[in-house]
Order: C-alpha cells, then structure tokens, then sequence
C-alpha cells in the first residue's frame, strides 16, 4: 500500500531556497538528496503551491555601464558576445550573443539594459555602434 511522504517544512524551505538562487529544479532535487529524496517535479509542485516572491533586499545603485563586445569562434560559427557590467561593482548586469555585429543589435541590447536599469552614462573601447541618443561621457 502507498503511504504519503510529507516533507519536512524546513526541506521545502531549502528547496526553494536553492531554487531561486539558480538551480534548476534537477540540480535542486540532486542537492536535497543528501538530506532527503525528492525530484524535481515535486520541486516544481512547491513553487506552484506556495508562489514565493522574489524579495529584492538591496536596491542596486548604478552609476555607469561599461559595454563591450567580442568575437567568438563557437564551432565553425562566429557569434559576438555583448556584455554590460556596472562600472563600480564589476558585476555582469546584461550578456546577449548575436550572429552580426551591427548598430540594430547594439541598439536593442542596450535598450534592454536601460529597460532594466535606467538611463546611466555608458563607457565603450571606443567602438563605432554606440546609438545615438544614450548618454556618453
């Protein structure tokens, strides 16, 4: 006969808990397999009954972006890779890859960064696809 396993609140806790710091719900249930076994879709059935909200506890404060771009060999392909990175923190705020490097995809990636941050001045190496119109020191 099958008997229901109730989880321990404190494992749920911890589910979530590495869940939302960006596991995905197969490496958290591989996580909380040292202390209890559970997969994933019991994982996903906890997000869907208790919603948890993302609390943002700090408010980041930006300053300046420092926005680049690279060439990368990925197989017999070139792809560029866009990254965005607050100028005090160092933190990788934004990273996009595209197939062309052209004033289109430099303009749509930093519009998404200022959708998400606001306007701030943006830093380059100098190179000649920042859009007009953003504010550059």
């Amino acid at each position: 006969m099958f008997t229901r396993n109730k989880t321990p609140p404190e494992y749920v806790y911890r589910g979530l808990y590495l869940y939302f710091s960006g596991l995905s719900l197969r490496r958290t249930s591989e996580r909380l397999s040292y202390c209890i076994k559970r997969n994933h879709v019991t994982i996903w059935n906890w997000i869907q009954k208790y919603q948890p909200k993302i609390i943002k506890t700090k408010q980041r404060r930006i300053c300046e972006f420092i926005v680049d771009e690279t060439l990368l060999k990925v197989g017999s392909e070139y792809t560029w890779l866009w990254v965005a990175i607050d100028a005090k923190s160092k933190e990788i705020l934004a990273l996009s890859i595209s197939k062309e490097r052209n004033m289109f995809v430099a303009e749509r990636f930093l519009l998404n960064i200022i959708r998400d941050y606001g306007k701030h001045p943006v830093s380059t190496d100098g190179g000649d696809l920042v859009p007009h119109g953003l504010s550059i020191p």
